[in-house]
């Protein structure tokens, strides 16, 4: 099993020594001839105008993009073309393979790495002219914020919050060192742990009950991943006598602590179902699982004080790998003890693209998952809730940002140019509250933030559960990571990144499976598959 795993592995780390190979025999970041945006006329009319935009999102989010931008076309008069390409890797493709004939759109979304091809292919628009002359599209002000006269507000780029500023501001430099705006931030999302609360509600209040199932040790939602060691090996201590073997009691866990063989029973001693196991071995559980592998590497490495990326501003322009570093080593040899105490899974334990299904399947009972795919951990069985994920320490809290940005492409006259400016705003700023509350995405800005939609999203009494848990997730956002000594960090985007991410997406795999002899070692076999991207 070892030597399959390794092979599909080795076959994707050389995939991407190709990539990078490739990508490194183009210009350098800020040596291309992207297009500025100064001498655009930003009070030109643009009712009737007609423009295009291509997004990766999938049926859910293009429904309620599609109102959205109903709206805005009720206000302007400019109509919008919106294609959706099922998928972000989709819409990376159909745009590059666009670009050498002109028919890419004028506004799509995209990630940083996205944007940077789109630079060197010479395609994207820098915003920084439109930033500079948007004050000549000013009409009148309405309760402190001004508008033109089609009412689309003037951007405000001070408003948005700058973890996700970053990123559109490291793709390409200025002879000074400062960074052109490449985009502006439209969805956003980050990590949250969901948990089965049903467990874990039951098992803080009858610890009496629980300390007699896992030897003395106490069971609550962990807040460090110390404690996701200790709480997940008491897990699996009261789970033992539960799992589907021939001389197993029971199945089912009732909430006055004994083990049934059916539900039917439980309830017929009066108990409460908690937990129902019946289709769980031992070999297939893991208490605390994390979806997405990558994210699990770069944030460990933060908590831990290290860096996983950098670039250099002043000289080259360009990014780098610097994840080989004694920080990640630490962090790393803290997530193999979890591997090997059988307390950690990732998707590959299960063949899953995520975690989500073994979770709902009782195979795990806490998961890190993106708070814009809580819909997926929802189920009939037991209740979920959400808190904040696990941390090394007090002093080093980071939770990674997510989510795509809002670009401009080099396509139409002035007309055309600007009519995209008032969508990327309206999009990013204006009505981005109320995109947010439809979708479970976070707003980019305060001015988002404290609009009439998700303030009411927030403060409203919910029925559906998926709406209760996106809900929570953003009290999460907005009460633990918004201050309470959180960093919301978003590693720099340059040429490359992807392929930098797509590397450390290969090192849990390896940590699970053993294939290396140490956490040094597979860490150092893996910067070789971005060698080109490693400072020499």
């Amino acid at each position: 099993m070892n030597t399959t795993k390794k092979t599909k592995l080795g076959k994707l780390a050389a995939l991407l020594i190709l990539t990078a190979s490739l990508a490194a025999c183009g210009k350098g970041t800020g040596q291309t001839g992207i297009a500025d945006t100064d001498g655009v006329d930003v009070t030109v009319d643009t009712r009737g105008v007609k423009i295009t935009m291509w997004t990766g999102f999938g049926s859910d989010m293009t429904e309620q993009l599609n109102e959205v931008l109903e709206d805005f076309t009720k206000l302007t008069g400019i109509t919008v073309e919106h294609e959706s390409k099922g998928g972000y890797d989709n819409l990376l493709k159909a745009i590059n393979l666009s670009a050498t004939q002109g028919s890419y759109p004028n506004i799509a979304n995209g990630y940083p790495d996205h944007f940077a091809s789109y630079i060197k292919s010479n395609i994207l628009l820098r915003l920084d002219g439109l930033m500079k002359n948007d004050a000549n599209r000013y009409n009148f002000t309405k309760n402190n914020i001004k508008y033109d006269k089609d009412g689309i507000m003037l951007m405000n780029y001070k408003d948005f919050y700058t973890d996700y500023t970053v990123e559109n501001e490291t793709l390409e430099f200025k002879d000074d060192g400062t960074g052109y705006i490449d985009g502006v931030p439209f969805n956003k999302s980050t990590e949250v742990m969901v948990y089965n609360s049903t467990f874990f509600d039951w098992a803080v209040k009858n610890q009496n009950i629980v300390k007699g199932l896992t030897g003395g040790v106490e069971i609550k939602v962990p807040e460090t991943w110390a404690e996701v060691k200790t709480v997940g090996t008491a897990i699996i201590n009261l789970c033992k006598p539960l799992f589907k073997t021939p001389d197993a009691d029971g199945k089912i866990l009732g909430s006055d602590g004994n083990a049934y063989d059916s539900t039917d029973a439980c309830t017929q001693a009066e108990a409460e179902v908690i937990l129902n196991m019946s289709a769980v071995t031992e070999e297939d559980f893991r208490p605390f699982t994390y979806d997405a592998q990558a994210n699990m590497f770069i944030t460990l490495v933060r908590q831990y004080g290290g860096q996983f990326t950098e670039v250099d501003k002043q000289q080259t322009g360009k990014g780098y790998a610097v994840f080989n570093n004694p920080q990640a080593i630490e962090a790393m040899k803290m997530v193999q003890d979890l591997f090997d105490s059988n307390v950690l899974g990732i998707p590959a334990k299960w063949n899953e693209l995520y975690c989500s299904t073994p979770f709902k399947a009782y195979k795990s009972f806490m998961n890190i998952s993106s708070t814009a795919g809580l819909k997926n951990v929802d189920n009939n069985s037991f209740k979920v809730k959400c808190t904040h994920i696990p941390y090394k320490d007090a002093d080093h809290k980071y939770v990674i940002s997510q989510g795509t940005s809002l670009g401009l492409f080099d396509k139409g006259g002035d007309a055309e140019r600007v009519a995209s400016w008032k969508l990327m705003v309206y999009l990013s700023q204006q009505a981005n509250g109320k995109f947010a509350a439809a979708t479970g995405y976070f707003p980019t800005c305060s001015y988002a933030f404290n609009s009439d939609e998700y303030f009411n999203y927030q403060d409203s009494s919910l029925k559906s559960s998926v709406d209760v848990l996106r809900q929570a997730s953003s009290k999460v956002n907005s009460d633990e990571y918004v201050g309470n000594k959180w960093n919301k960090f978003v590693d720099p985007g340059f040429r490359g990144s992807a392929d930098i991410r797509a590397a450390a997406e290969l090192i849990p795999g390896y940590l699970m499976t053993n294939t290396y002899q140490s956490v040094e070692e597979t860490l150092s076999e893996v910067e070789k598959t971005v060698i080109d991207y490693v400072k020499k």
